[in-house]
């Protein structure tokens, strides 16, 4: 009976909604009134193949892009400045070492035309305050001893002054010599007589062997009534690489400068012997040269000085191998 009743009522069936896979349906157990029953084991499908390993993916990545943002005005300006300056900078410096050197070879040009180029101050006059007082104070110096050391034996020239006024001492005189080194007479009549005057000479190394023992001045004669600046080649010398520039200063200026107008001995030498003579205001008293002795060996420049002095009232007291002695004829 137990049996017919399960037939006749069988369990209701689920809505086909509800349904699960048939090869994933699960047996319901037996009621447990039947024991002779026994719920199956879950079954799960094999599959039949292997799944396929999926393919390797490359991870490209994306190209490196900087984005572009405007920079302010500001800041561009703060950024560009340094390289702005800099250039300024550059710039100038070149600029200034352009002119500098620009500079350099003009004085370097200028310097070796002043070497070569004789200069005419015809604007100063031989009597100028200034000149006269440019040459006292800056070219004629001291001396430093009183007397030479070394007296020399008397000369011809002095035994004629001697003859003709008598032995003088304390006189003054004027040696201008072109180069070499004292005169033997005017270095007798310092030391012996105690004469007073100024030694000057053209050549610079004599005249740094000469200063000291007497009052030197470093200067040529001028052939004119001014001043005139010259180049001065040692006649010795074969490099003209080291010329000297000279001061040359009329002898009129050079007797104001020594405070000798009245003077009793005067030596001159060199080829400018007779213009400088020339431009002596003889004539108005304010120059009184004694005794003139000229240094030269040429008869036409002799015969010359000769026929000039004898305007200015000067006779030929003594003729010599190297030179011709004058006398003023108003103390004879």
């Amino acid at each position: 009976m137990a049996e017919k009743n399960i037939q006749e009522n069988p369990l209701p069936e689920e809505p086909q909604e509800q349904s699960q896979p048939q090869e994933l349906q699960l047996q319901m157990p037996a009621p447990m009134g039947d024991p002779k029953e026994i719920p199956k084991p879950l079954e799960v499908p094999k599959p039949d193949k292997p799944a396929p390993t999926p393919p390797p993916v490359t991870i490209v990545p994306p190209p490196l892009t900087i984005p572009y943002t405007k920079s302010p005005p500001n800041d561009l300006y703060r950024r560009l400045l340094p390289a702005v300056l800099f250039v300024l900078t550059f710039v100038t410096v070149m600029t200034m070492l352009l002119v500098y050197m620009d500079n350099v070879a003009m004085t370097a040009q200028q310097f070796r035309r002043n070497m070569t180029l004789d200069y005419e101050l015809a604007r100063i006059g031989q009597a100028s305050a200034q000149l006269v007082a440019y040459v006292r104070q800056l070219h004629l110096s001291p001396p430093h001893a009183a007397h030479p050391p070394l007296v020399p034996q008397p000369t011809r020239q002095v035994h004629v002054i001697d003859a003709l006024y008598g032995q003088i001492y304390n006189g003054t005189f004027i040696e201008f010599l072109p180069r070499g080194g004292r005169d033997q007479t005017m270095e007798y009549l310092e030391g012996s007589r105690h004469w007073e005057g100024v030694v000057v000479r053209a050549a610079p190394k004599d005249y740094l062997l000469l200063r000291g023992g007497t009052r030197a001045l470093h200067a040529c004669l001028s052939p004119t009534a001014h001043p005139r600046e010259v180049t001065y080649q040692e006649p010795d010398s074969q490099d003209n690489l080291f010329s000297s520039r000279v001061l040359c200063l009329p002898l009129y200026t050079v007797l104001l400068a020594a405070e000798a107008t009245k003077t009793d001995y005067v030596l001159l030498g060199g080829n400018n012997v007779l213009p400088a003579l020339k431009h002596i205001p003889f004539e108005d008293g304010s120059v009184r040269l004694q005794v003139i002795e000229i240094r030269s060996s040429d008869p036409i420049a002799r015969n010359r000085t000769t026929a000039f002095l004898a305007t200015k009232n000067y006779f030929v007291a003594a003729s010599f191998d190297e030179g011709v002695m004058y006398a003023l004829k108003e103390t004879v």
